[in-house]
């Protein structure tokens, strides 16, 4: 009986350690994008260096929180959201500035996509 008490403590502690975890992942992301829109908005304005101020100190932050990410988050979408960082920039210093929104498009996309893949669903689950 002890053994089973035990076992349902540790599953309760997992699910609320994973709940945390959403909850987490959800700020964190909702952050980004917040800071990536506000580069956006710069770069619609016309202020490419504005753009650029922004779009830095959103990278400044992905790559401070390497300690969660690197370990939370598949390598590969934390490359993907790396790559589209770089995009974007290099959208924005280009000649070719016009592109930079298809870019913007393409970072926010992969932060709602690691957003959403954590959530738990019922597909995630069976």
């Amino acid at each position: 009986m002890k053994k089973a008490v035990i076992a349902l403590v540790l599953l309760g502690l997992l699910a609320g350690v994973s709940l945390y975890n959403i909850r987490y992942l959800d700020r964190f992301t909702s952050r980004m994008e917040a800071q990536v829109q506000r580069s956006r908005a710069c770069w619609v304005l016309g202020d490419t260096s504005g753009a650029i101020r922004e779009l830095s100190l959103a990278l400044a932050d992905w790559y401070g929180s390497e300690s969660y990410t690197h370990v939370f988050i598949r390598h590969s979408e934390v490359n993907d959201v790396t790559d589209a960082f770089y995009d974007v920039f290099a959208a924005l210093s280009g000649e070719d500035a016009a592109s930079a929104g298809s870019q913007y498009d393409r970072l926010i996309a992969h932060l709602d996509s690691i957003d959403t893949m954590e959530h738990i669903t019922v597909k995630s689950v069976f």
